[in-house]
């Protein structure tokens, strides 16, 4: 089975290319915003929307009037309309609210669709003769492990870790001051991968991060709590600096990197958790929790977005499938109230931290009784016994 993968590199272009990547980023993102304007303007005249592919051809005639559309390679520049079709889906599917204009700080990275060499017929427009021979896309690696992209050079890129697979496409993305190539690969899972242990249920939290159905607790590391009285501090000394003057800008940059700090330690967390789980079990039940629901809450909202549950989910759940695992979600109804020993259901609030069955005598942790319950609900939904 195939599955698609990203790899993720730091990417150190030179002065005159983050220059030129700025410049395209400000084109595709002018680009989007004058599709969003043609569409609702469309949408009002003629009451039905305005395809992708005319927003496509418009653009095409668009090149021949306006020249610096040419300074570009034309696969981010036909992209932007997809990311609008796919705004626009979102939309209209509840995922998402309705598009709106982006700033300089919302469009951040340019995506190239094909990727590499490929050999294949090629006509002669002159001759009409068809030739086999190598055809290089906007974007590809050389000999020597250097980013081509089309227009713009070669780009040093630091593989920290071997590119696996097959590359489908690739993007650049601006993340504060550095730069990023994403490598999207196509590649095979290993389905014949032996497990350690066959399953464990899930009980994640905001006290401790997560514990499992074999007692493992799972500490919650914080990262936002540890650096929020530096960042109310840095916030502050923002507000009160002139708007757009530079030491206004050296602060919000400032602001900016505390928060991919906190960002880039909580991925590297969920990412190293995540692996070693799905390295272990075989099957990895978890709650299907409405997170959306549950952050409305304004006094639990903070420590959920925190936590980052819904990203250990999505990791999880890829890295289930990649490792030849499976996720399977369960239902939360009464995973903490009922008794893991006698199924009987033991009414608490959720300040009572303690599970205490007076049918059978169980005394446990909230969430590691929840765990277990999670458990046992996954394994009969495959008719699998906990000792299989």
């Amino acid at each position: 089975m195939l599955v698609r993968m990203n790899y993720k590199y730091e990417m150190f272009p030179n002065e005159e290319q983050m220059q030129l990547l700025d410049s395209w980023l400000s084109i595709c993102r002018q680009q989007y915003n004058s599709a969003l304007l043609d569409k609702q303007r469309f949408y009002q005249k003629n009451q039905m929307g305005l395809s992708r592919t005319q927003l496509q051809k418009q653009q095409k005639a668009d090149k021949q009037k306006i020249p610096f559309l040419k300074t570009m390679p034309s696969q981010p520049l036909q992209e932007v309309f997809f990311r609008l079709e796919r705004a626009y889906k979102n939309f209209f599917e509840g995922r998402a609210r309705y598009p709106k204009l982006k700033k300089h700080k919302d469009y951040n990275s340019l995506t190239f669709t094909q990727f590499g060499i490929e050999n294949r017929h090629v006509k002669n427009k002159t001759t009409g003769e068809v030739k086999r021979r190598d055809v290089r896309y906007a974007a590809s690696l050389d000999e020597s492990n250097h980013l081509l992209i089309s227009k713009l050079g070669a780009v040093y890129v630091n593989f920290h870790r071997p590119l696996e697979g097959k590359v489908k496409q690739v993007i650049i993305k601006r993340q504060g001051h550095r730069w990023f190539a994403i490598f999207s690969v196509e590649r095979h899972v290993n389905e014949t991968v032996e497990f350690p242990v066959q399953s464990t249920g899930i009980d994640v939290g905001i006290q401790k991060f997560a514990v499992l159905s074999d007692g493992t607790t799972i500490e919650n590391p914080k990262f936002l709590l540890k650096v929020e009285r530096k960042l109310k501090r840095a916030q502050k000394k923002l507000s009160r600096m002139k708007k757009s003057s530079n030491n206004w800008k050296k602060q919000r940059q400032n602001v900016q990197q505390l928060h991919i700090k906190v960002a880039n330690q909580r991925r590297d967390f969920l990412h190293k958790l995540s692996y070693r789980l799905s390295k272990t079990y075989k099957f990895v039940f978890v709650e299907d929790l409405m997170i959306r629901n549950m952050v409305k809450n304004r006094h639990l909202a903070k420590s959920i977005h925190d936590a980052g549950w819904g990203a250990f989910g999505n990791m999880l759940d890829y890295k289930c499938n990649n490792n030849g695992g499976k996720l399977v979600s369960i239902k939360p109804h009464y995973t903490s109230q009922d008794c893991s020993g006698c199924k009987a259901r033991v009414r608490k609030s959720l300040s009572v931290r303690t599970h205490v069955c007076k049918s059978c005598g169980t005394i446990l942790d909230r969430d590691h009784n929840a765990a277990i319950n999670i458990e046992a609900a996954g394994l009969a939904l495959f008719d699998l016994s906990p000792t299989a």
